[in-house]
């Protein structure tokens, strides 16, 4: 398969931040990565390639090189989660002999972009188990589609006018008999495999099922759901997992709801990401003041979907940066520090892609326009490490399906791998 092909099937192994972390958990165990726990003491040795799951829902994964002095750091990060609709609890609405299931947006999804897809349903379900304030999680994902939002005909909605979002985007599963009923919780008992009355709680996303392909005259753009921001971790993934830095701790961090704001325990506002790092220089003999030493030579990269120019809407894009897909690498700079780029940093990053053949653009926001955040500012700002925003631009961003470049998925393997090198 090409990498545009791998980033398909890893998107579709991915359809909420769970799944996202068990599929890269899995692949890290194909490369000899040894799972730590938190409560448990960090046993660290050079050359070690280990990670840490955070709630199911994040991970950091990272090496130790054979010839570290301190404990200095390169971290590349990434989010896991994509603007999406979640299932409300007892969510079982009907109407007419229509089943329809009550959710919620969640994150800046372009709502209207999901009317009239397939839709499945992935999460996990917790059940009673051995240890009262640990119960039993398990995954389920239908994979099937079993939902749709349909669109209200032209015809009866020739006014343009704000979408209510509690009223018209509640999907439909199906249309029942006359004296037929539906139990939400009943159902996905059964789907997976566990007593309904052993359920305590359950969270689900409801995503887009379809799968993603390439198009274009020559294949040149990648179509699919969730490449916000998957796209980016699957490329980190890609250069992360293979490369053996001898003289830094190599890091790669996926965290959740940064399209929320990211202050949960799996966000990145989460104490786990600094603690993590204390653990790992602990681990490896080391005491906080080396640590404090050791984050003042870190660097760090975050990596989210960039805006790509749009030839239709010229107008919304500032005047002199323009990133065009498959133009490479994009360095994002804002003077509000929405984004984390500074001249030292974002140097480094230029001269990596120099010296790796990467291209490289730059984005800036249109003067007027508010444009969105990543984590890079909130890891900077946490750990005091200075980092850079790079991403790989993309159209259509946060709605049901998005689109970016083929030849970028191989600028920003390159690039990661080049940076994972050094």
């Amino acid at each position: 398969m090409n990498n545009a092909e791998k980033l398909i099937e890893f998107i579709s192994n991915c359809p909420e931040p769970s799944f996202g972390v068990r599929h890269i958990c899995r692949e890290l165990d194909d490369y000899g990565f040894e799972r730590l726990y938190l409560d448990k003491p960090f046993r660290l040795k050079k050359g070690g390639a280990y990670y840490i799951i955070k709630n199911s829902s994040c991970v950091m994964a990272f090496t130790v090189g054979q010839n570290i002095k301190r404990p200095v750091f390169k971290i590349a990060a990434a989010h896991l989660d994509s603007p999406a609709f979640k299932i409300k609890k007892s969510p079982t609405v009907l109407d007419k002999g229509y089943v329809k299931l009550n959710v919620e947006g969640y994150g800046g999804l372009n709502a209207e972009s999901w009317f009239d897809r397939p839709l499945s349903v992935a999460g996990r379900v917790i059940v009673s188990g051995e240890r009262l304030l640990k119960p039993t999680e398990v995954y389920l994902d239908i994979k099937r589609p079993i939902l749709t939002i349909p669109s209200v005909a032209v015809h009866l909605d020739k006014e343009k006018r704000d979408r209510d979002m509690q009223k018209e985007f509640m999907p439909i599963g199906g249309i029942l008999a006359e004296n037929e009923d539906f139990d939400f919780e009943k159902y996905i008992s059964k789907e997976a495999r566990v007593l309904k009355s052993n359920i305590l709680d359950y969270e689900f996303t409801v995503y887009n099922a379809e799968k993603g392909v390439q198009l274009g005259l020559e294949q040149d753009f990648v179509s699919s759901p969730r490449l916000d921001d998957l796209l980016m971790v699957f490329c980190i993934l890609e250069g992360f997992k293979k490369e053996r830095c001898k003289d830094y701790i190599n890091v790669a961090l996926f965290t959740n709801h940064e399209e929320v704001g990211s202050l949960s325990a799996e966000g990145a506002y989460s104490a786990f990401i600094p603690n993590s790092l204390k653990l790992i220089a602990l681990g490896l003999d080391y005491n906080e003041g080396d640590l404090i030493r050791g984050l003042e030579d870190s660097i760090g990269v975050s990596a989210d979907c960039s805006h790509g120019y749009h030839p239709n809407y010229p107008e919304k894009y500032d005047i002199t940066s323009m990133p065009v897909l498959n133009g490479g690498i994009t360095l994002k700079y804002s003077s509000s520090v929405s984004y984390s780029t500074e001249i030292y940093s974002g140097a480094a990053v230029k001269e990596i892609c120099r010296d790796a053949s990467v291209n490289v653009q730059s984005f800036w926001g249109r003067s007027g326009i508010k444009g969105g955040s990543t984590i890079g500012s909130v890891l900077s700002g946490e750990l005091g490490i200075s980092f850079t925003d790079i991403g790989l631009g993309v159209l259509s961003m946060h709605s049901a399906r998005e689109l970016c470049g083929s030849k970028d998925i191989n600028d920003g393997i390159t690039f990661f791998k080049a940076y994972y090198n050094i």
